[in-house]
């Protein structure tokens, strides 16, 4: 198999980082709703507002560990540990080097990025025969504080004129209509390649949004107000058009799923178990979301509604939000109008070019409904193995929320007529080797259950998709 190009492995460098700053945003909504709860208005408990607070406070801590152990190639515990303790030397020294700097983020940041990287390395390393005894992460450990502490004189140079640049770009040109109906473009192209977590956390790197962890408020909050919109009114106007193009075409309408699917991101702020039906096998549709999700963020912007998120900006998010934003109420009626605009427009474009959903016209899906997947989550992942050729077939695997990435040796093996009966949403054939299944939330218990069989069977299992084996 011909070498991957810089391109390509920048892109796989680039989305592994996204996939790993998942876990620390995904903590952001515990913490909000701590402090949540705890205020006055609430239930008047001084201590979960503090817990709340305490986790927001940890916020560049949380970072540091989550990337170094979310980079580790087998999620070893002591890189974790080695970033943590990376993060308090590096923040320490720029602290004492140059105090008064807001770096603490970009501490964390640098801290896990910097522990993944050079721990990864120093495996490769023959060590001297007098220090082969030495525990195996300890010279990793002790390489990359030595890597942190190097950072220290240029982050002390660099970081004043970087913030600068950062709070430029978030104060002043996302908060306008043009700035922000950008962001939402770019927020949304990037979904299918799993950065948009990398942007939203660059751009999260500002003073301002330092100042909202250290005092709990929401993030971003000058421009993702139109965020709310889309996902809680728009997405789910798009399934209502799925649904019913579906019945015209007099296909298994799916209804179940597809308001499932609408809950999901109305709820909790999850799209991409919806972006994902369409984001490969119907990329106008995608690129009409895109589109539509910046002249949201656009409209808001100009009416000046400021709203921010604390994680996905679904409805639990938006009640945590609501009472420390500006005209939050107006992002009710805009969310009305969106939900009619994804309606129409999608029933006006699936209509000029029908959604390619794996399925079968409705006389032929009908006599299959009795052979329903197993709910058991063991046997469900022993199905799935069987579709996907065996364990002897796949190679590596990793979980981003609600999509399993597959690396296997033979794609004939694997039985892709059977996927969509197995509950699969919709899956994409990357080339010879690389299979994504979008499985909804069912996703990573599956690939919990495959790697505990798989370690059963003492099959290795890679975590990296993208990489050939070797």
């Amino acid at each position: 198999m011909p070498a991957p190009t810089a391109r390509q492995t920048l892109t796989q460098a680039l989305q592994r980082l996204g996939y790993a700053l998942l876990l620390p945003v995904s903590i952001l909504p515990l913490a909000a709703l701590l402090h949540r709860l705890g205020q006055p208005d609430v239930l008047d408990l001084a201590v979960l507002s503090l817990a709340g607070q305490a986790l927001f406070g940890q916020m560049p801590l949380i970072y540091a560990v989550a990337i170094a152990f979310g980079l580790s190639r087998q999620g070893q515990g002591a890189q974790a540990l080695a970033g943590a303790v990376n993060f308090l030397l590096l923040s320490s020294a720029l602290g004492t080097l140059a105090p008064g700097l807001h770096a603490d983020m970009i501490c964390g940041l640098l801290a896990g990025l910097t522990t993944a990287l050079i721990c990864s390395w120093s495996r490769t390393l023959r060590l001297p025969g007098w220090l082969r005894p030495l525990q195996e992460d300890l010279p990793g450990m002790l390489l990359s504080a030595l890597g942190c502490l190097l950072l220290v004189l240029p982050l002390s140079i660099l970081w004043p004129l970087l913030e600068q640049g950062i709070s430029l770009l978030a104060s002043h040109l996302l908060t306008t209509p043009f700035g922000a109906f950008c962001y939402g473009v770019l927020n949304r192209l990037l979904i299918p390649f799993g950065l948009h977590q990398v942007l939203g956390s660059l751009v999260g790197l500002g003073e301002s949004n330092l100042q909202a962890l250290a005092s709990a408020q929401p993030l971003h909050e000058g421009y993702v107000a139109g965020l709310y919109p889309v996902i809680i009114f728009g997405l789910p106007g798009a399934c209502l058009a799925i649904w019913l193009h579906r019945k015209r075409l007099r296909r298994l309408p799916q209804g179940g799923l597809l308001l499932t699917l609408a809950l999901t991101s109305a709820l909790v702020g999850i799209t991409e178990p919806i972006e994902f039906l369409f984001a490969f096998t119907a990329p106008w549709l995608f690129l009409a979301h895109a589109l539509l999700t910046g002249l949201s963020l656009a409209i808001c912007s100009g009416l000046g509604i400021k709203v921010g998120s604390y994680f996905s900006a679904g409805l639990m998010d938006l009640v945590l939000s609501y009472s420390a934003g500006e005209h939050s109420f107006w992002l009710i009626p805009i969310g009305i109008l969106f939900f009619v605009a994804y309606a129409l427009l999608f029933s006006l474009l699936l209509d000029h070019s029908p959604l390619s959903l794996p399925s079968k016209p409705l006389a032929e899906e009908l006599p299959q409904l009795t052979h329903l997947a197993p709910t058991d989550p063991q046997m469900l992942a022993i199905q799935y193995l069987k579709v996907l050729g065996g364990m002897d077939n796949l190679q590596a695997m990793s979980v981003c929320l609600t999509r399993l990435s597959l690396r296997v040796g033979d794609m004939t093996l694997v039985d892709q007529s059977r996927l969509a009966a197995l509950g699969s949403l919709s899956w994409i054939v990357l080339n010879d080797h690389q299979l994504v299944l979008v499985l909804g939330p069912n996703a990573g218990l599956i690939e919990g259950q495959i790697r505990m069989l798989a370690r059963r069977q003492s099959v290795p299992l890679g975590l990296e998709p993208g990489k050939a084996q070797s």
